[in-house]
């Protein structure tokens, strides 16, 4: 008997951001996430509840270049791809302010690559990857609508490529490829 009251006493001293409570989310409530360093994204958070969301996060790049010598066009590069992750996020508050987070998705990627040299042709490579994915962060909350955060991520992805030369030659590949890194965020929430 003494023992439960203690207990009960020991929770009601307890600071309350100690306790487990639920995130300040609630179901039907939107996020926008923007994510950088290595990889620069835009994303879309749709809550299903107080703990759990849905995540949607698209990374688009292209680039494009030309070198000349002596007004003569020498070489012509350019590139474009794009990588979607779809997921499931889970949320927790630690305290008032910091919620952690991990996800679990799919992440799929396209890319297109393009090449001229005026003495050896064309070539241009098409190529796409699929994997899981796995996060694992928090979000500090600045206020209730604002949040800035970091994650640590890990995926695996198999990929495929057709290149094509000018010439006529042509080549296949595929590959088995993990990767993990650090990714910092801002989010809004709605």
């Amino acid at each position: 008997m003494q023992s439960r009251a203690l207990v009960a006493s020991l929770f009601l001293l307890l600071p309350g951001s100690l306790l487990a409570q639920d995130p300040p989310f609630r179901a039907g409530q939107w996020a926008a996430q923007f994510t950088g360093v290595s990889f620069v994204s835009l994303g879309a958070i749709k809550f299903r509840s107080p703990t759990r969301a849905l995540v949607l996060d698209v990374h688009v790049s292209g680039s494009h270049g030309e070198h000349a010598s002596n007004d003569t066009l020498d070489a012509i590069t350019s590139s474009a791809s794009i990588d979607v992750r779809v997921g499931r996020r889970s949320y927790r508050s630690v305290t008032d302010n910091v919620v952690a987070q991990h996800s679990l998705g799919l992440a799929v990627g396209f890319d297109h690559v393009f090449n001229t040299y005026p003495l050896s042709g064309t070539f241009s490579s098409n190529g796409w990857s699929a994997g899981p994915f796995v996060d694992l962060g928090a979000v500090y909350l600045i206020t209730p609508h604002f949040g800035i955060g970091a994650t640590g991520s890990v995926s695996v992805s198999y990929s495929r490529g057709l290149a094509r030369a000018s010439t006529g030659g042509k080549s296949r590949t595929w590959f088995i490829s993990g990767s993990t890194g650090v990714l910092f965020s801002a989010t809004l929430f709605f």
